[in-house]
């Protein structure tokens, strides 16, 4: 596959570069093409790759961009479907938008930390991810943080600070909302969005992260009584109070048994939406769907398999 790269503005382009790139227009314009070829290779040379466009111009590309800072920052909320065929397009779509090649992904583990197997769940999103956009020099890590005291561990705080994107996925959302609840790398999340970062939340921590929280296992498995959990409400913070339902139109309990809005039912759905502040923004998420918010114009884009629901 073609690599990527995309366009520098002309702000970024160093005086050197565009020097030589004036130079390679003039002989160009005077036919001397063995020594516009040689003034490609000189460019080249010192990190950056040109292409002749359209319109005359010369568009400047850098080679090994990861000092760069995102043009562009997201919030990408997935109903289920993370790792399925249909993301790869919302995964590029998107990740094209960042405005450079390379970009560093942190593959955070908190919803799934009390799992005997995340090791491996999280390995599994982190090698889809390197085979599904090979268009692009993914440096993908896996940050191990399965606990209220690894949350603190100031190496992985660093790790987020250097992340371009950062991934939340499956696993329980109140587990997650447990470790991560007023620790330095839940801060250290926050900052680095506001810095530029991409966010990806998937399944479970797409609730961890609501204003309210739905505690799934609670009452799906356990079977406690109907009640919501405070959530982490990052998204207050960083795009405005949300409380999310992923799992929206799922049907894995097949005619006996409704599946629907997360595993809880319909039913039991409406009791508890009816319980929250009348104020308060719900949504769901249907499988295989995902909502793209521009965290820089909050313009919204559902794309994938399903629908947005907005509840309330």
């Amino acid at each position: 596959m073609v690599k990527v790269f995309t366009p520098i503005t002309a702000d970024l382009v160093p005086a050197n570069i565009k020097n030589l790139v004036n130079e390679r227009l003039a002989v160009k314009v005077s036919k001397n093409y063995p020594l516009a070829d040689q003034l490609r290779k000189d460019i080249e040379a010192l990190g950056y790759l040109i292409n002749d466009n359209a319109d005359g111009g010369t568009d400047v590309m850098k080679v090994g961009d990861s000092d760069l800072a995102p043009k562009n920052h997201f919030l990408i909320l997935f109903g289920s479907g993370e790792i399925a065929p249909t993301s790869v397009d919302i995964y590029r779509s998107t990740f094209l938008q960042l405005g450079k090649r390379d970009l560093a992904i942190s593959l955070i583990t908190t919803p799934a930390g009390f799992q005997p197997n995340v090791d491996s769940v999280y390995g599994e999103i982190r090698d889809f991810l390197l085979a599904a956009l090979p268009d692009f020099n993914l440096k993908v890590i896996i940050i191990p943080i399965n606990t209220h005291l690894e949350a603190s561990n100031p190496e992985y705080v660093k790790q987020i600070e250097q992340s371009d994107i950062l991934f939340l996925g499956p696993g329980s959302p109140t587990y997650g909302i447990r470790q991560l609840r007023s620790t330095e790398v839940f801060k250290a999340i926050i900052e680095q969005v506001k810095n530029r970062a991409t966010l990806i939340l998937a399944s479970a921590a797409t609730i961890t992260f609501s204003t309210h929280a739905l505690p799934v296992y609670e009452i799906y498995k356990v079977g406690e009584d109907l009640h919501w959990v405070d959530g982490l409400d990052l998204y207050s913070k960083i795009y405005e109070p949300l409380t999310v339902i992923p799992h929206f139109n799922n049907r894995e309990g097949g005619v006996g048994l409704d599946t629907s809005y997360c595993y809880i039912g319909k039913g039991r759905a409406t009791k508890l939406l009816s319980s929250l502040p009348k104020e308060s923004k719900v949504i769901g998420i249907d499988e295989h769907t995902a909502l793209v918010i521009d965290l820089d114009t909050k313009e919204i884009t559902v794309r994938g398999k399903g629908k947005l629901h907005e509840l309330q």
